[in-house]
């Protein structure tokens, strides 16, 4: 049973302020948490292995550098730990990504702590019960010497575990040297005609997890060089689980067989080489010879037809003549070359150019017939296919909606589609034979003769859209309309064709007009949504302040003016937001004075704001400007409570500096002075944890000077 109190879980997220909510609800559950927010922390905190962990609780998205995925498999990779991921994500994809990695769990975030703890559980479990299963593996314990084969045992990665006698002799390697190699290494087999390496059928099984035999034409390359024709067959090793724990490779030597088998093999692949279908009759049409073409092209495997009629079985069709007229013909002339129809098996169509040759014997005396036959379907299907082509294309070029118009060499028009006489008013008759100038208005002729003339000499074969400039087209009825044109060429028979296709943009500019009034709609719709949220979050910060004067217990209170401060930066950020150019970044000199005077103006104490800001403009993206809000506002506030209870003319001190590319924060008051015991790296405060965390998350430096006057200094790297 998961003991949790036992437990220590590494929290890997890169929000600081869900990681410190889901940081004190583990705590509460009983984990002992850690929390680091990016990847690469994380990483490097489970390899110093100081503090071993039992659970890595990981966000899918970390922001930048490293993601979630990518850093669960470089920490499996080194090491064998629980993960399971947080996301906001719920797609198919995302979810199957992790299973890919590991199946530990996958928690949709604010799912509640009641599913986080339950999947947490769950995991240990399963990370329970796959150790146990892992203790539990059985290893290969003997395998038979006694047989007269080769016989290598590997274990589950290839690695060879045992070697029997005959192996030893055939391999060249002893059962000693050979023990923990790589099956490869051992057992060194290639193809004998193309002297390429082999797939190793340990590696095939191992793959497959079923049975395999050798591919024929195999040598097995012994350690001393020596060459052996093998067989063999690889076999899945398992438990008694079923699992596979291993290969064992069975093999023999037939060298001698080999060499008998290869010079039969010679003499029969003469004709078996052959393209063409060879079939062999006697003097009746019966078939005696069929060869490996004819199985392809018939279909019919050779046991299948020998001993048949060859006109009954491929029920022949000769086009001028019958087989009968066919026959008396061959006899007469020794030959007969045409085409035929002829069926397969199953009643396939061939479409057939035969030879037919009368065999005779030394005596001269007829014996039999060969018939070559080679398939000419393909060739008929693809002339077919041609004429189709043709068509459709013709079919293409009429139903374009851009106008295409090909010209010869003189400019004559030789091709006008339909979208052509809809866009110009011809009809494709009246306009073909003529010149091209007939439709482009004066003004543009002798511009649009001399790109054709350039574009004919670069030899390239096509320009796209807009590759003439801009041209006017000119109408049947004398108007003149704007078009874009992309022109190709080819060359026939030594003649350049050049082809021009057309199109009226007099409608997309009307579009893009359209597009223009839109995109304006939808700017002033979305500076009414930006004006709506202000809105609202004021309303909210009203609210806060309103109920915090309202209060007469002062922890209350203060509690009340922190949470106004807080909405108060991002009040801030929002209204220069609002204003500025680029919507997604502000200036430091616009941001920080404004910040500091909102965030003192809650308080009814009256404080002294002194700002030193360089006046280089630096622009900030909101996202980094709302932490270092945060962090401002928690600072202030800080200084507020505790600093000035006892000071007549309080003062704070913002300087914000910039040197290289570090950009330096440094924030102090007249107060009574930072304690000792307050750091950033342990405190119990809320605030200052904040600010640790939202200064880990922006990736900067927070530090405490305490010579001269005591100052916070926050540096970040731009």
């Amino acid at each position: 049973m998961t003991v949790v109190a036992d437990k220590s879980i590494l929290l890997v997220e890169d929000e600081a302020i869900l990681a410190l909510y889901e940081k004190n609800q583990l705590e509460q559950g009983g984990y002992k948490v850690t929390h680091v927010p990016s990847g690469e922390n994380a990483i490097r905190l489970v390899m110093q292995d100081e503090n071993p962990f039992d659970l890595i609780l990981m966000d899918i998205d970390l922001g930048k550098g490293l993601d979630g995925t990518e850093t669960a498999t470089h920490i499996l990779n080194h090491k064998e730990i629980p993960i399971v991921f947080l996301s906001s994500h719920t797609e198919r994809e995302i979810v199957k990504k992790t299973e890919s990695i590991t199946s530990y769990g996958y928690v949709v975030k604010n799912s509640g702590f009641t599913v986080l703890d339950a999947s947490i559980k769950m995991a240990f479990k399963l990370f329970e019960a796959n150790e146990l299963t892992k203790s539990k593996k059985e290893h290969l314990e003997t395998v038979l010497h006694s047989i007269g084969d080769g016989v290598i045992a590997t274990d589950k990665e290839g690695k060879v575990i045992r070697i029997n006698p005959v192996a030893e002799k055939l391999t060249g390697w002893s059962h000693d040297d050979g023990l923990g190699l790589e099956i490869n290494k051992v057992f060194n087999i290639i193809n004998v005609k193309t002297r390429h390496k082999v797939d190793n059928p340990v590696d095939i099984v191992l793959k497959t997890n079923s049975v395999v035999a050798l591919a024929n034409h195999t040598v097995l390359i012994s350690k001393d060089g020596a060459e052996y024709q093998i067989s063999d067959s690889g076999s899945p090793i398992k438990d008694l689980n079923g699992e596979t724990k291993g290969v064992v490779l069975v093999f023999r030597d037939i060298t001698a067989e080999y060499n008998v088998q290869s010079q039969i093999a010679k003499q029969a692949n003469m004709l078996n080489n052959v393209l063409d279908a060879v079939i062999g009759t006697d003097f009746t049409q019966k078939i005696n010879y069929w060869n490996k073409a004819a199985e392809k092209i018939f279909l019919w495997k050779a046991e299948e037809v020998i001993g048949e009629n060859i006109l009954e079985v491929l029920k022949t069709k000769y086009l001028n003549f019958t087989n009968q007229e066919i026959i008396e013909k061959v006899n007469l002339e020794g030959s007969y070359i045409g085409e035929a129809i002829q069926e397969a098996k199953g009643g396939c169509v061939r479409n057939i150019e035969i030879n037919l040759v009368l065999l005779n014997d030394e005596f001269d005396l007829p014996t039999g017939y060969i018939f070559v036959a080679r398939d000419i379907s393909d060739r008929l299907k693809a002339l077919n296919q041609i004429k189709e082509s043709e068509a459709k294309l013709t079919q293409i070029i009429d139903s374009a909606m851009d106008a295409i118009i090909s010209i010869d060499n003189t400019k004559k028009i030789i091709l006008f589609n339909g979208a052509a006489e809809k866009m110009f008013g011809y009809e494709s008759d009246a306009i073909i034979g003529k010149s091209l100038d007939q439709l482009i208005p004066i003004n543009f002729r002798s511009q649009h003769d001399k790109h054709i003339d350039q574009f004919s000499k670069t030899g390239v074969s096509r320009r796209a859209m807009g590759a003439l400039g801009e041209i006017s087209g000119l109408r049947a009825n004398g108007e003149e309309f704007p078009i874009e044109a992309s022109i190709s060429q080819i060359t026939v028979n030594g003649e350049s064709l050049f082809t021009v296709i057309l199109r009226d943009v007099s409608v997309r500019t009307l579009s893009e007009s359209k597009i223009q009034k839109l995109l304006h709609e939808k700017e002033n719709i979305l500076k009414e949504i930006h004006h709506r949220v202000k809105n609202n979050m004021s309303s909210l910060f009203t609210l806060l302040t309103l109920q915090a004067k309202s209060q007469n217990h002062e922890p209350v209170q203060t509690i009340l003016y922190e949470a106004a401060g807080r909405i108060k930066s991002m009040i801030v950020l929002y209204d220069k937001l609002y204003h500025s150019e680029t919507d997604n970044s502000v200036s430091i000199q616009n941001y920080f004075p404004s910040i500091c005077s909102e965030i003192v103006s809650i308080f009814p104490k009256k404080v002294e704001v002194n700002l030193s800001i360089l006046e280089e403009p630096i622009e900030l993206n909101a996202k980094l400007l709302s932490s270092l809000g945060i962090i401002l506002n928690e600072l202030i506030t800080n200084s507020m409570k505790h600093a000035f209870l006892e000071i007549q003319n309080p003062k704070i001190n913002l300087n914000i500096s910039k040197d290289n590319n570090i950009l330096y924060l440094a924030y102090s008051d007249n107060g009574v002075g930072i304690p000792e015991s307050i750091s950033f790296q342990d405190t119990p405060g809320f605030g200052l944890q904040l600010i640790g965390m939202l200064t880990e998350q922006i990736e900067g430096k927070i530090s405490i000077d305490r010579k001269n006057e005591p100052k916070i200094i926050l540096e970040l790297k731009l």
